[in-house]
This record gives structure tokens, sequence and C-alpha cells, in this order.
């Protein structure tokens, strides 16, 4: 399973669309909180992919909770902000790949494929 937290609900269903089609079965969130639920229950869990800019708990918040948990998928960070921004914010956890908004169809495949692999 893939979570997906993106809190615009357009980018969200789009990004749920994409990576069912490639396969996976995807839990889709508009806040990290409740994503961070199905991290801990999951026991099936192969990526998280997370926006950076989240109400509440940002992304980068949510990979450090995951990682503490002892959970060490991989993480996609989807941002706007520039890496310098991210590494202030705290940094990702490895195994992770940063992705600078907009993204493409073709790159955000591609990432999630080298990501899982």
């Amino acid at each position: 399973m893939v979570v997906f937290v993106e809190d615009e609900e357009t980018l969200r269903r789009l990004g749920e669309t994409i990576l069912s089609r490639m396969g996976f079965e995807v839990s889709a969130h508009e806040d990290a909180e409740s994503a961070l639920i199905v991290i801990q229950e999951s026991s099936h869990l192969v990526l998280l992919a997370t926006d950076m800019s989240l109400p509440g708990m940002s992304g980068v918040q949510l990979a450090h909770q995951m990682r503490a948990l002892g959970i060490g998928v991989p993480i996609l960070l989807m941002s706007g902000h520039d890496e310098e921004e991210i590494e202030e914010a705290g940094g990702v956890p490895a195994p992770s790949r940063i992705m600078q908004k907009p993204i493409g169809l073709a790159d955000l495949r591609a990432c999630v494929d080298e990501l899982i692999q």
C-alpha cells in the first residue's frame, strides 16, 4: 500500500489515480494525522508519498514520526519549497526522494519505481 498525503483535493485525487493505475493500493489523506493512523496500522505499507506543506503536521514531521515508529519504507516528499527549506525543517530521512512541484506524470512514475525497487 502507498500512503499518499496531499491537502489540495484535485492533486490528491490525481495522485491517487496515478498510483492506482500503477497497480498500488492507495490510502489517500488530506492531513498527516490521519495518514499516521493508517501508517501505524498497516502491515503492507511500501511507500509514503507526502506533500511538504500540510495543515497541522508537515510532511517532514510525518516522515520523522514514521521513522520513530521503526517503519523504514521509502519516502517521496513532494514540495514547492527548495531543498534548503526542507533541510531547515528537519530534512527527510533516507531512503527518500524530494520532487519539486509541479510533478509530471512520467517523473512521478519513474521516481516511485526507483524508490520501491
